[in-house]
């Protein structure tokens, strides 16, 4: 029988308080890559991945709204026409049961009054695969505010569409994006599996056997010219990163080899390495406990939670 998990359950509360030590050094700030990977080299990635959770909770600029998410109550609802368009994952047709489709989140919008709709992207598609779909839906919304969340390769497909054809969509109605999980800057995994030649002539083998095109794979990866353009998000786009934040115990079965190759760069939920996920500035919620996948029993609410803040933000301005 193989191994269920990579390590057995720590104590969480000692790990916390070890953590702050290295909280505290960073002085308000979300830790960099570097810093966390330097603290992963030094200690454990257990221990880099507690401090990053904690510092973000408590960061200059975000401990306000992580408390205003965490106060909000479950169920509230709204009378304003909001559509919530829900950008996939990666393989969300070949593997619904993972729910990287987005239903569940549609079905959280719903109950709360969002006209949610999954947007059909290439479920094994790249990136100029996917923004011609999601330049239409955006289109398709005819009246009433704009949300969007996006699932991992939706932050990527999201992100070039904004720098490449903001004037094809009905930006000004777009007010909040919301960042689950996202690839925004690219992908440290498939950095590695395209790191030399052996490994590329097995991504390429890869590829064929799960029928995606290997360049529109390649495009994930963080060296992609597409990524590395400067962008700035319009003033009136809300920006809220949703981030999984694992320790070794809690990573999903079928996600453990890839959290163990990316596991010497750093804190990472099995795709990205977590401060990459996220696009700044913008504000951040961290679920610990959460991989890539992004499954736990704390989702549901915190869904409630984070469209119950919007609510009340924008009554608010």
């Amino acid at each position: 029988m193989g191994r269920i998990y990579i390590a057995s359950p720590i104590d969480e509360v000692q790990l916390a308080n070890k953590a702050q030590t290295f909280v505290d050094s960073f002085e308000g700030r979300i830790p960099t890559a570097t810093e966390l990977a330097a603290l992963t080299r030094a200690h454990d990635v257990d221990l880099a991945t507690m401090a990053f959770y904690q510092a973000v909770r408590v960061a200059r600029g975000n401990k306000d709204f992580v408390d205003a998410v965490d106060r909000q109550a479950v169920g509230q609802t709204t009378d304003k026409r909001i559509t919530l368009l829900i950008l996939p994952a990666l393989f969300y047709e070949e593997h619904p049961e993972v729910g990287g489709d987005g239903a569940h989140v549609a079905n959280v919008a719903k109950a709360c009054g969002i006209d949610a709709r999954v947007v059909p992207t290439v479920s094994r598609g790249g990136i100029d695969d996917d923004l011609p779909i999601v330049r239409k839906a955006l289109q398709d919304v005819k009246d009433g505010e704009i949300w969007l969340m996006t699932l991992s390769k939706g932050a990527t497909s999201w992100r070039c569409l904004l720098q490449e054809h903001s004037d094809d969509i009905p930006l000004d109605r777009v007010t909040t994006w919301f960042n689950v999980g996202g690839l925004p800057n690219g992908c440290q995994l498939v950095d590695l599996m395209l790191r030399n030649r052996l490994r590329r002539i097995r991504t390429r083998a890869f590829c064929k056997v799960i029928r995606m095109d290997f360049n529109s794979f390649s495009e994930f990866g963080t060296a992609n010219p597409r990524l590395r353009k400067p962008l700035q998000m319009p003033d009136h786009l809300r920006v809220i990163n949703v981030v999984g934040s694992p320790l070794t115990s809690h990573v999903e079965k079928s996600m453990q080899t890839r959290f163990l190759m990316l596991k010497h760069l750093g804190p990472n939920d099995g795709m990205v390495l977590l401060p990459d996920a996220l696009w700044l500035p913008g504000e951040v919620y961290p679920v610990l406990g959460a991989d890539h996948f992004f499954r736990g029993t704390q989702i549901s609410s915190l869904l409630y939670r984070l469209f119950a803040h919007v609510f009340a933000a924008n009554e608010n301005e």
